[in-house]
């Protein structure tokens, strides 16, 4: 990880008028600039600069944020990539893992070099005559020529220590060579390659850059089938994805991504026209993957064996997508087959049909739970089955995937196989409903299915946040009436509530720092819509005040219902007498 003390150099190092200007022409219009939204196609200038606030904000497609949330949207990268990048335009070198300034050859260009030079090497090796066995297995997996060189596969030679001799030679260092997951050090001294006897893949960053090697094995009695590099300053395998330097492009012009396990399984499609398609590094999809997947598109399909472990890799990556709002689907391939296999057998319009086939997520799952409580002669498996399905309902919903509809249209259906009521099965959502949602939600957790938050209440929320990061000294009156958890029935604003609480606990509460929090690296638009709003109400500590109130009208309200309800006419009264009264505590005047 980053530290954030570096990430807040690197963005203060960086003039947003000056990083846009190389991609936009942008003029002064009074003390902000103005030009061509290049996100969205426009002939009236509605993309806005401002060089006081290091924000931009298109008012025709919405978009905005800060310095990296630009580089993000231009080049589709990562939090972190774009981090990466502006370190570099500014000169600034990564910190080590110690957390001080690499040693000359030991930071990131250095680094990319050597993968530069492993990359040739391993290519040579494969044209020449030790690579011979490994460039049968290709043409036997029936990759063309063609495609072992665009994909820039190689070879790592039957030898302890060759790629080794042959870096240091080139005048590479022992550390780099450890630093960047090639060499291992002897427990008695010296060195080997990591990499022996393997076809090798290089993994390439969004920026075309090799940062780091899979080796498949080509002897059978190999432990390891296949073999990444380790985790290094240039690799994280939690956020890097294979094939995604050449599938972007796809994938963003189709809107759609797909995802599979195997480096065959990204490079068949590719050679056979489907190049919308990218594979996870050993591991199973994370949080990082789906974010960086929906910046480029909004369906997302996951297409893994048809085995057992691939069905539960596929589910297992459900939720992740669904907290991002994709469209996710899950295609299983027929037959036993992988992806690679099956675009062999069957050819590249087979595999897009199989793609364009394939089922919603919820209806996915709604298949595996049928043939559970189909195969399953006891109430208490076919209990948990259906709360497992339940789960993802109000998981999908929570985050505004699914309406209410489609959720009512589910639990009919799901209550038709069980025997049971919906009326039953929706309690059921409820009591869920509340482990999601937690229980620092209060009050608002099994209400707010049933009982819609007034829509004053959520703008007196919005309003809130909009007044704490434009006066980010209101925060600690604000934070003694109201918590993080009023912002929970709203997964975008508690996600920034969460940010502004944590940062205005630390004393350390800005838009340049919510800017800078890699969690809310999708906050852009959220963000500067909330400062646009914010300045043109101004009367910041009259708004606060209000808005406090209101809220806490609105939880007394509430209260006074649950009192009715339970018939305690004394606590009613007093309840009733606090509610004609504001509290003038409430005021930050």
């Amino acid at each position: 990880m980053i530290p954030e003390q570096f990430i807040h150099q690197v963005q203060q190092a960086t003039d947003i008028v000056e990083l846009i200007g190389q991609y936009v022409t942008i003029r002064r219009r009074g003390k902000d600039y103005l030009g061509l939204c290049p996100f969205h196609q426009e002939k009236t200038p509605s993309f806005s600069v401002s060089s006081s606030k290091q924000i931009f904000k298109c008012f025709g497609c919405g978009a905005g944020g800060g310095v990296f949330q630009f580089v993000m949207q231009q080049q589709k990268c990562t939090f972190i990539e774009a981090v990466r990048s502006l370190a570099d335009r500014a000169g600034i070198h990564l910190p080590s893992a110690g957390g001080e300034t690499a040693e000359a050859g030991m930071n990131r260009p250095g680094l990319l070099r050597l993968m530069r030079f492993a990359t040739e090497f391993y290519q040579q090796q494969l044209r020449g005559p030790n690579g011979a066995e490994a460039l049968n297995y290709t043409h036997g997996r029936r990759l063309t020529d063609e495609s072992i060189e665009r994909f820039e596969l190689g070879y790592a030679p039957q030898s302890w220590d060759a790629m080794y001799r042959a870096a240091k030679s080139a005048g590479f260092s022992d550390k780099q060579l450890l630093a960047g997951g090639l060499a291992a050090q002897g427990e008695q001294g010296g060195y080997y390659d990591r990499f022996r006897h393997r076809l090798m893949f290089p993994i390439i960053d969004a920026e075309g850059r090799v940062v780091a090697f899979g080796g498949r094995a080509l002897a059978e009695n190999e432990r390891a089938k296949y073999l990444n590099s380790p985790e290094t300053v240039l690799f994280d395998k939690s956020s890097s994805l294979y094939g995604l330097a050449w599938a972007r492009k796809a994938i963003a012009d189709g809107d759609q991504a797909v995802v599979v396990e195997g480096y065959f399984d990204v490079l068949l499609p590719a050679q056979a026209g489907v190049e919308n398609v990218v594979a996870t590094l050993g591991t199973a999809l994370t949080d990082r993957h789906a974010r960086m997947l929906s910046r480029l598109a909004r369906d997302l399909v996951l297409i893994f064996d048809s085995d057992t472990a691939g069905a539960a890799a596929a589910e297992r990556g459900l939720e992740l997508c669904i907290a991002q709002q994709m469209n996710v689907r899950v295609a299983a391939v027929p037959d036993g087959k992988d992806p690679a296999d099956y675009v062999l057998a069957a050819g590249a319009e087979a595999f897009r049909q199989l793609i364009a086939e394939a089922p919603d997520a919820l209806e996915y799952v709604w298949r595996k739970r049928s043939a559970e409580f189909a195969a399953s002669e006891g109430l208490v498996e076919k209990r948990r089955a259906a709360e497992e399905f339940l789960g993802v309902v109000v998981r999908s919903s929570a985050y505004g995937t699914i309406g209410a509809v489609q959720q009512g249209l589910l639990v009919n259906r799901l209550a038709h196989l069980l025997g049971a009521s919906a009326g039953d099965l929706n309690r059921q959502i409820r009591q869920l409903a509340r482990r999601v949602t937690g229980a620092a939600a209060g009050r608002a957790d099994a209400k707010s299915i049933s009982e819609p938050m007034p829509m004053g209440i959520s703008s007196a929320k919005r309003r809130i946040l909009e007044v704490l990061i434009a006066e980010p000294e209101l925060f600690d009156h604000a934070a003694r009436y109201v918590g993080v958890e009023a912002f929970a029935d709203d997964p975008i604003l508690s996600g920034v509530a969460r940010e502004v609480w944590r940062l205005g606990d630390q004393g350390q509460l800005s838009l340049e720092s919510l800017l800078a929090v890699e969690a809310g690296s999708e906050w852009g638009r959220v963000l500067t819509d909330l400062v646009t709003a914010g300045q043109q109400r101004a009367n910041y500590a009259a708004t606060l005040g209000g808005d406090l109130d209101l809220i806490e009208h609105h939880h007394r309200r509430q209260e006074l219902r649950d009192l009715r309800r339970v018939g305690d006419d004394e606590a009613l009264r007093k309840l009733a007498d606090r509610l004609k009264t504001p509290d003038a505590r409430r005021r930050p005047w």
